[in-house]
Order: structure tokens, then C-alpha cells, then sequence
């Protein structure tokens, strides 16, 4: 028995005296009190549990209001249910534990308009001890951070942080190379004063490194490709220990310039890939990854440097501005491999 288990046993057992702090750390007792230790701080380590909502019709607009939505094509959303329940369905084959928001049908946001929730990698995510709660920026999203903050609650995960002030912060712009080292986008979608609040967080968390990486965004024409992007997600993907995807016109070339300087192997996306999201992929595990599409392209490109690729068909969520990336918040997962 060690010293520590010593004084704890003494504090517990002795009523005698009056009870003293129990000298266990915040993160060493974790288990204790919230259930387990909630950590998803990488995109490679093994993929334990995720958070998914399966889309009603919110996910697809009026055809007169896709350009306000930022939505290029018209959306099937009956196919798109169907869609999101056989990506799931390989989720939990692949032996991923699988909870759902739980929000309501329909739900409208502070602004009385449909709120396009199926993102769940938006609203918050799960760092070293609980979760960080985001500030969506568009108002067909502000008030998605109620539910998912709601529901992660309900699962027992702790809130960290929420971010506030006039700061926005969306998931979708957090890409791991490892615990310790995070690249976050500033876009339309989350701006200076969110990656600042959230900064303070992640270095108490045990994060060294935190790489800003400006993404390419509209004005009015959000068209292909003078749209620009909303998340980093959208144009990088981590899929194995030293090995990323990328759409290089939606990055700053000083970006690849880092991953390069850290060794990470570079496969380039063609803009035809691109366009419908192929950087958009969720890891399952070190070089197992899951893609919304089969794109040939990326997809032989992948398999030649040794990468496991399973494909489903997310096509009205590529139409939508994403993949399987967006519709997973990752709960638990393991710390995966460390940079060099």
C-alpha cells in the first residue's frame, strides 16, 4: 500500500477526528466520481465511444434558403437518415460504443430557425478530464451547445469550460497530431477570442502545442470553391501515426510547411474529391478510418501507404458541408501514438 492509500485509508476509517481533503488529484480521481476517464484528446487512438444525431427534416432547408445555410445542393433528408443509420450501424460493428443527443425533432435555436444539429463534433468536445463546451457562430446553429452540453450530463461526462464573451469556438476546427500537440482553424466559425479562451484550457490539460491555422471563408458567394470552408476538418485529415490528408488551397501554406517540419506524410486531395468533403474522415483506430464516399482518388492513395479504409455513402452529407468526421463527437478514445 502506498503512503497516499495510507492516508486515505486513515482519513476514512478514523470518525474520531475531524475529516481531512482527500489527497487524490483531480484527473486521478475522476473515476470515482464521474464513472471513467473521459478523455478523446487525439483523432487516431483507439475509437471507444462517440455521440451521433441521426437528421429529421431540418437537415434539409427550403430550396429558396440554401444559399443562407450555406448549402450548395438540395438535400434528401429520408436518405439522409438512412444514410446516418448505416454509418452507424458500422460504428458499432467496428465495436464503438454509440449515444445519441437525444434533441428534439425539429428544434429551433434562440432565432426561431431550424438548427442543423447533426454535427455533433461542433458543439463541444472531450479533452483530458471532461468536455469543453463550444459558442456556435451562425445563427442556424447557436443553442446546439445546450443539447449536446444536456446530454453529455446525462452520460456523466464533466463540463470543463464553456466558451463565452464574445468568443466562438466549433469542434469541427480541432484536429489532434496527438495529446500533446493540436492545430486549431479560425474561420467564420470560430473566432481569435474562442481559440483563446479554449488555449487556456488545453494547456492545463497537458497540451504543449497549439497550431492556429487560418481557413479560406465567403463573403456572399458561397459556391464552389469560391465558398471557402467553415472548419479544418473540412480540408485535413489525421489518419495515422505520421500521416495526414490534405486539400492544399485550404490552408496556408506555412501549414503544410509545419506538418512537413514534423514529418507527417502528406497525401494531397484533388479538388474533385475535395468539393464533396474526402478530408472528412473519422479514425478508428491508427491507420483504420472510416470515409463518406468513395473517392478513388484518396481512397488507392490511402491503401498504398498501408491505411484500412471503409467507405459508406454520406452523399447528402457531403451536400450538407461534411462527412463522418462532423457527425461524431468522440467521448472516449485512447491517447493513440505520440509525435517523435
Amino acid at each position: 500500500m502506498s503512503l497516499q492509500e495510507k492516508i486515505i485509508e486513515e482519513i476514512l476509517k478514523d470518525k474520531s477526528k475531524p475529516a481531512f481533503p482527500i489527497p487524490l488529484s483531480y484527473f486521478d480521481e475522476l473515476p470515482k466520481i464521474w464513472g471513467k476517464k473521459w478523455n478523446a484528446q487525439s483523432e487516431i487512438g483507439k475509437l471507444e465511444e462517440v455521440l451521433v444525431h441521426k437528421p429529421g427534416p431540418e437537415i434539409a432547408p427550403p430550396i429558396d434558403e440554401l444559399k443562407w445555410y450555406a448549402i450548395r445542393e438540395p438535400i434528401d433528408a429520408k436518405l439522409a437518415a438512412k444514410q446516418h443509420d448505416e454509418f452507424v450501424e458500422v460504428l458499432k460493428q467496428e465495436g464503438v460504443k454509440v449515444h445519441y443527443l437525444s434533441a428534439p425533432p425539429n428544434p429551433k435555436g434562440p432565432y426561431g430557425v431550424l438548427q442543423r444539429i447533426w454535427a455533433t463534433r461542433d458543439p463541444g468536445f472531450v479533452v483530458n478530464g471532461g468536455a469543453i463546451i463550444s459558442r456556435m457562430s451562425l445563427p442556424f446553429r447557436r443553442g446546439d451547445e445546450y443539447y449536446w452540453a444536456r446530454r453529455i450530463m446525462e452520460l456523466g461526462c464533466p463540463i470543463l469550460y464553456t466558451v463565452n464573451g464574445n468568443g466562438t469556438f466549433e469542434g469541427g476546427n480541432v484536429i489532434w497530431l496527438d495529446p500533446k500537440h493540436v492545430c486549431i482553424g479560425r474561420s467564420v466559425r470560430t473566432n481569435q477570442e474562442g481559440i483563446d479562451q479554449v488555449s487556456r484550457i488545453l494547456k492545463a490539460v497537458g497540451v504543449e502545442e497549439i497550431r492556429v491555422v487560418p481557413i479560406p471563408g465567403f463573403l456572399y458567394n458561397v459556391d464552389w470553391p469560391a465558398g471557402g470552408w467553415a472548419h479544418l476538418d473540412t480540408v485535413f485529415g489525421y489518419v495515422d501515426d505520421g500521416l495526414a490528408i490534405i486539400y492544399p488551397p485550404g490552408v496556408p501554406f506555412d501549414f503544410i510547411e509545419y506538418l512537413k517540419a514534423k514529418d507527417i506524410n502528406l497525401i494531397e486531395v484533388p479538388p474533385e474529391e475535395a468539393r464533396y468533403y474526402a478530408c472528412n474522415i473519422v479514425a478508428l483506430s491508427p491507420g483504420k478510418i472510416v470515409m463518406g464516399g468513395d473517392y478513388p482518388v484518396t481512397r488507392k492513395a490511402l491503401e498504398k501507404e498501408g491505411v484500412d479504409v471503409i467507405w459508406v455513402n454520406m452523399s447528402e452529407f457531403a451536400k450538407s458541408g461534411g462527412g463522418p468526421h462532423c457527425a461524431t463527437a468522440p467521448l472516449v478514445r485512447q491517447p493513440g501514438p505520440k509525435l517523435e
